[in-house]
């Protein structure tokens, strides 16, 4: 992905998911998440490979999202993409601000098969 994309490159909506956490009453916790920001992204795939899963093999694929820089995002965040085809979401595997100049952020991510 380039260094610098200008912002007009910048023309799909992402939406930042905030975990939560939330106790039943046997003691069992279970995240869930819940909508927050939405941020501007150009994207990229970056990789496909096939992995195992449950007895069988599934392809795994991985992203690049550039989006406008936006403070306190990690990797307990997910991102959800909703598009004409129907609504994707991404598990954050690293977030980078390459430049260190607070511009954009760099986030790579995998998509999850629900």
């Amino acid at each position: 992905m380039p260094g610098i994309v200008p912002t007009g490159m910048l023309r799909l909506a992402i939406v930042l998911q905030n975990p939560t956490t939330t106790t039943d009453s046997f003691g069992q916790g279970s995240v869930t998440f819940a909508d927050g920001p939405t941020l501007w992204a150009h994207v990229d795939a970056a990789r496909s490979t096939e992995v195992m899963y449950d007895q069988g093999v599934a392809t795994r694929s991985d992203y690049k999202f550039l989006t406008s820089y936006y403070p306190g995002v990690t990797t307990a965040h997910r991102l959800k993409w909703v598009d004409v085809g129907g609504t994707r979401y991404f598990n954050i595997k690293g977030v980078w601000d390459r430049d260190q100049r607070q511009r954009r952020l760099e986030i790579e991510a995998v998509e999850v098969v629900l």
